[in-house]
């Protein structure tokens, strides 16, 4: 997810390069300042700008002294100077400020893909793998699919900690997931501000501190939390139909650490609990108690393998009150006792991994 700021006193100009711009990068958050002063306080605000298209005839503090304020918060923002004025001399002064392009207004489309495409290295696959994370995580939020939106965002977040030369690449696709649900949050007005602000507050930790095993758990819960938050919405105005075999994995999933009865998920399917049991085995294959087990297990694998809570912990976190029966559930799930399994997958040993 990239942050391009405009900074652009004409109307007309300052929408068509923003239109230009949401079009071409999709997975941008586009803001705009039509004063020097307003720039300025955009680069106060945001934690990272990878783009700054900035007219140098914008009213004091001009353009050149953004880009000069700019520099002493960021050497690595990309800076696109666009001005009516064909004067060499102008382009001469800003040498030193390391802008990476120089563009005649009106800016053609053309002209500014080709300078977004060089200056920001975005390629045109790049671009189809934006788009296609975008049309898979609104789909995934407008077909209220809770189960899968589950199986992608944890399966993301244990990309990102992965010790692998792409753990960095992937760290960033969980930070472009959060961007998009940020995006989602902020359409739905009012109701979505609270969710929105833990976004932010989570984008901003995964990029500056990365997910150490310290972290892993609460940043675990935290993105548990936010889905919450987002499929509660999404299920209130879902406007297709949902069996209740759905209804039911759905409200496995927002309580995936809680203790879940079937009593319980069945009043919520609005079903029997009999009828429940025995259609739920029919239609997904598994047992409801198993099926329930292998969703909790398939968590606790994953903080054996990135936390560094301990054992007991980690069966208390999934209401396991018992210990010795979650060990006993794990080796019979995986044929291997929780221990083993965490040698096995985080061989740096875990101080705390004792239970």
């Amino acid at each position: 997810m990239y942050n391009i700021v405009i900074v652009e006193d004409e109307l007309i100009e300052s929408e068509s390069l923003r239109r230009i711009v949401s079009q071409y990068v999709d997975n941008s958050v586009v803001h705009e300042a039509n004063t020097g002063k307003k720039a300025i306080q955009l680069i106060d605000q945001l934690d990272q700008i990878d783009m700054m298209l900035v007219d140098i005839n914008i009213p004091l503090p001009n353009g050149n002294q953004v880009i000069e304020y700019l520099r002493t918060k960021s050497a690595s923002t990309k800076v696109i100077v666009t001005t009516a004025n064909d004067d060499f001399d102008i382009v001469r002064s800003m040498l030193n400020l390391k802008v990476d392009d120089y563009l005649l207004k009106p800016v053609k489309k053309s002209t500014l893909t080709d300078a977004i495409s060089k200056t920001l290295e975005v390629s045109d696959v790049d671009i189809a793998a934006s788009r296609a994370l975008k049309q898979s995580v609104g789909e995934m939020i407008e077909q209220c699919d809770y189960h899968r939106w589950h199986q992608f965002l944890l399966n993301a977040l244990d990309d990102a900690c992965a010790g692998t030369p792409s753990g960095i690449s992937q760290r960033k696709l969980l930070t472009d997931i959060l961007e998009l649900l940020h995006q989602h949050l902020s359409s739905l007005g009012d109701k979505g501000l609270p969710a929105g602000k833990k976004v932010t507050a989570m984008i901003q930790e995964i990029s500056q501190s990365g997910i150490t095993p310290g972290a892993y758990f609460r940043i675990m819960t935290g993105l548990l939390s936010i889905g919450e938050d987002v499929f509660d919405h999404a299920l209130k105005h879902f406007s297709g139909t949902m069996s209740f075999i759905d209804r039911a994995r759905f409200h496995i999933e927002k309580n995936i650490l809680n203790n879940l009865t079937l009593d319980d998920i069945a009043a919520r399917s609005f079903v029997s609990s009999c009828y429940l049991s025995r259609a739920f085995k029919k239609m997904t294959g598994y047992g409801f108690s198993n099926y329930i087990a292998a969703r909790k297990l398939s968590v606790a694998k994953s903080l054996l393998q990135f936390s560094d809570l301990r054992i007991n912990t980690i069966a208390l976190e999934l209401s396991y009150q018992d210990a010795n029966y979650f060990c006993r559930i794990f080796k019979k799930e995986t044929g291997m006792s929780p221990s083993d399994f965490r040698k096995i997958v985080a061989p740096e040993p875990v101080n705390s991994q004792a239970g």
